[in-house]
């Protein structure tokens, strides 16, 4: 019996870990699909950003701008808008609800291991390459069950058959996206790399497809890679925020180029994201990026706006005490390293400034 959570329009396949809008499967990325899985699963609860970050990142460290991140994702495809949450909420300094009713079909063929066409598993190419038409004909006329394919009438049909492998390129594109997200769920990553890469050879522009491959690459890691694929899905999607928010990182983690990180920061901003968690983030990565530039009033600025979003991120806390340090304003930083080490549990806060936050308060006690 397969495990299938119907809300609204949407059936979560728990076993296959795919959404489906009605009869379409829904591209999400790995990380933003187990989030809703964890909270469609606790629904009408509320599930701690702790909590959440320990179930889809379990022993790893990763920012919590990650999750805010894969909240925007999901509302974006769930189709709420900034006024109205009719899925997912926030409680403020809390965590996350899933709010919506959630239902198992009982009158689905699928929901008891029948023949319904619309979950059924689909059948992908295993070796499309762009310019290779006779393996997407090949496909094409398998999965339409024709027997004698080269024998029907070459002209009249090739014609036919051409038009719709064209109009089919997107849909192969989302099942080779979707089987990509599943294989890297597996941690399978060198396949589900392979089966981006396909995706992206038949469209070209799938932002969600590139941000996927950069995650992946990231796994691996290639950050060089995963940085030039971050940028292809901003260029193929300019308001795909998740995207910003991780190539900034890594611009100011891995290449320092802190300027680079501050454009991409103010493109992002000036288009006004409506949701806060990823205004959160935005405003830490940049106040981040201007600390390491030492511009310090600046950097102070961007980080009191990132905690008026979310007055419990710890790694705004904690880069908010170096700035103040550097000011040398220790009395003020005091006060924002005691909040960096009470919330140093928090995935986004980097180890180094746990233990730098450790130190001071070690030293202030010494006094």
């Amino acid at each position: 019996m397969r495990n299938l959570l119907k809300f609204g329009p949407f059936r979560l396949d728990v076993d296959r870990r795919l959404l489906f809008r009605n009869e379409e499967i829904v591209s999400l990325p790995p990380k933003a699909l187990e989030t809703l899985l964890v909270l469609v699963q606790h629904r009408g609860e509320v599930v701690s950003k702790e909590d959440l970050m320990n179930a889809i990142w379990p022993g790893a460290f990763v920012e919590e701008g990650n999750l805010s991140q894969n909240i925007h994702v999901l509302r974006r495809v769930l189709g709420e808008t900034a006024d109205e949450h009719r899925y997912i909420i926030t409680v403020p300094g809390l965590g996350y609800r899933f709010v919506a009713l959630v239902d198992v079909p009982e009158g689905d063929p699928d929901s008891t291991g029948g023949s319904g066409s619309s979950d059924r598993p689909i059948t992908y190419p295993t070796s499309v390459r762009p310019g290779n038409l006779s393996e997407i004909v090949s496909w094409f006329c398998s999965s339409l069950q024709f027997q004698r394919c080269w024998m029907l009438p070459s002209a009249a049909v090739g014609v036919i058959l051409v038009f719709g492998v064209l109009e089919s390129l997107p849909v192969i594109a989302r099942a080779f996206n979707n089987r990509g997200v599943q294989l890297q769920q597996r941690g399978e990553i060198k396949g589900a790399i392979e089966d981006y890469e396909r995706a992206l050879r038949l469209s070209s522009n799938y932002a969600e497809a590139h941000y996927n491959l950069a995650d992946a690459y990231e796994e691996i890691p290639d950050y060089d890679r995963a940085l030039g694929e971050y940028q292809k899905s901003i260029d193929a999607d300019p308001k795909f925020y998740p995207a910003y928010n991780n190539l900034s990182r890594l611009y100011i983690l891995r290449r320092k180029d802190y300027g680079a990180a501050l454009e991409l920061l103010d493109r992002a901003l000036n288009q006004k994201p409506p949701e806060p968690s990823v205004r959160y983030s935005l405003y830490k990565n940049y106040g981040w990026a201007n600390l390491e530039l030492h511009h310090l009033g600046q950097a102070a600025e961007n980080l009191n706006s990132a905690l008026a979003l979310d007055p419990d991120g710890g790694a705004a806390h904690c880069l908010l005490a170096k700035v103040l340090e550097a000011q040398e304003r220790a009395d003020f930083a005091f006060k924002e390293w005691e909040q960096c080490v009470a919330y140093s549990s928090q995935s986004e806060v980097e180890s180094e400034w746990r233990n730098e936050a450790q130190e001071h308060l070690r030293k202030e006690a010494a006094y």
